[in-house]
């Protein structure tokens, strides 16, 4: 399921929206435009994760978020955070153009050019690193670059102080990473160029002002002719990387750009006489926002009888009828989606959030699949928030009062994180391992609250 806004300040904080895409939010005053969604995240692993073990890191350790917002931008914060802008996935016109840009983003990762946190505060300070990843970007928007600084000199945090300090000499190592990364899995780094150029052009067309990217990546003509020689000296052909990403990349596009745009746009861009999956799931997605279920589900059911083992094609066709209020046939299709593709965190959330929603709910199944989805996925406020509702529901107030704890700390509030804790604690009074992982909690929001309390 994705996670949309409705309407979006741009490179800001926006209100959250109660439409198709739901905002995840970081802290009481700002919600902050994160997108989930199962299949565009498996897309871009898809793609990250090859990249990730090319440049000698682990992929289980490093954390891949979507940052809603039309910039052409992406990051990494507090140590094995990639943040991959929507705009970029959008301006993309093959995969290997992400692919060069997580390449470079990897170097950094593996160059050390970022601060990192503590393991125990690694989950807690998630709300504090992405508040200061769009908040940089904000204000580096603004077209006032000294705005971008102050957002990281204003403050006492590590990563904040680090977020925009990309020295020439980072800069460069990264991009030499990349191109050792890229060799090394025989992609060519065109794509890498094409979207250097393409922020160049960007550049121009906005007048000189000042990009996110730019700002934070220094992009000069000697960074982008060492690229350009690189391909021209190597041995990879131009314009070579796995043919197989295609087919996924034109489905995460499609999929975004139908979430984003209006359905008259994507009518535009999809029109009924192309016959492509993608185009059938952007015009399903369409007809749902117009809305027209009766054509979003036919859109669907057709899609469903090709690929009936398309596991996110469930999820999609989930989505569309919870959304529509028909929460007993959005549990099928999430059932199906779980049954074909086991262990996806996202689709277990949805799946357990469906079950709660049902008139008489099967508790304990329900929170089977959201614990499970907490365990592969520690990082998804909502998952906590629906876990404390299915405990609060049977009656179990301590460890409903240990996920709200949880929440709270991915929110960047450790205050309330703090006050549901000592309320799991007061009940806890002999030594036990969920005893033990309240400490733990505690633990980690009163290091967070310090860390905030010293900005």
């Amino acid at each position: 399921m994705i996670n949309h806004l409705a309407s979006m300040a741009r490179r800001a904080c926006v209100a959250l929206a109660a439409a198709a895409l739901v905002g995840f939010q970081a802290g009481a005053a700002c919600a902050l435009p994160l997108i989930r969604d199962a299949e565009i995240e498996h897309t871009l692993r898809l793609f990250c994760d090859p990249v990730l073990e090319a440049s000698g890191l682990n992929p289980a350790s490093t954390r891949l978020f979507i940052v809603n917002d039309d910039a052409i931008n992406a990051f990494v914060a507090g140590g094995a955070n990639m943040f991959i802008f929507s705009g970029l996935i959008l301006a993309s016109e093959t995969p290997d153009m992400l692919i060069g840009v997580m390449a470079h983003e990897a170097g950094h990762i593996a160059g050390g050019h970022l601060a990192r946190g503590g393991e125990k505060l690694k989950d807690a300070q998630l709300g504090t690193i992405i508040s200061a990843v769009v908040g940089a970007a904000a204000a580096a928007a603004s077209g006032k670059p000294e705005a971008a600084a102050a957002v990281i000199s204003g403050g006492q945090n590590a990563m904040m102080r680090n977020f925009l300090a990309f020295t020439r000499a980072h800069e460069e190592a990264a991009d030499q990473s990349a191109l050792r990364t890229l060799d090394k899995l025989g992609i060519s780094a065109q794509g890498m160029l094409k979207t250097f150029q393409l922020l160049q052009r960007n550049e121009r067309m906005r007048g000189g002002k000042p990009d996110p990217y730019m700002v934070s990546h220094p992009l000069n003509a000697a960074r982008i002719d060492h690229v350009r020689n690189h391909i021209e000296q190597s041995k990879i052909k131009p314009g070579t990387y796995p043919k197989s990403f295609d087919a996924a990349h034109r489905r995460m596009v499609a999929k975004l750009f139908a979430f984003m745009e209006s359905p008259e746009r994507t009518f535009q861009k999809y029109p009924r006489s192309d016959a492509s999956v993608p185009a059938r799931m952007a015009r399903a997605i369409a007809y749902f926002k117009m809305p027209d279920l009766t054509r979003s589900l036919a859109e669907m059911d057709a899609l469903i009888a090709d690929y009936p083992e398309d596991a996110f094609l469930y999820d999609l066709k989930g989505q569309i009828l919870f959304e529509s209020n028909r929460p007993r046939e959005a549990l099928q299709a999430y059932e199906t989606a779980n049954r074909l593709l086991r262990d996806n965190a996202l689709i277990l959330n949805e799946l357990g959030k469906v079950e709660l929603a049902q008139a008489s709910p099967d508790l304990a199944r329900a929170t089977q699949h959201l614990e499970r989805s907490s365990v592969l996925d520690r990082t998804n406020p909502q998952t906590w928030r629906l876990l404390a509702t299915a405990y609060g529901r049977q009656k179990d107030l301590t460890l409903s009062n240990i996920a709200l704890a949880e929440e709270a700390l991915l929110l960047d509030n450790p205050e309330q994180a703090l006050a549901r804790i000592n309320q799991a604690l007061a009940a806890l009074t002999s030594p036990s391992a969920t005893r033990q992982r309240a400490l733990d909690i505690k633990d980690a929001a009163m290091m967070l609250k310090k860390e905030k309390d010293d900005r």
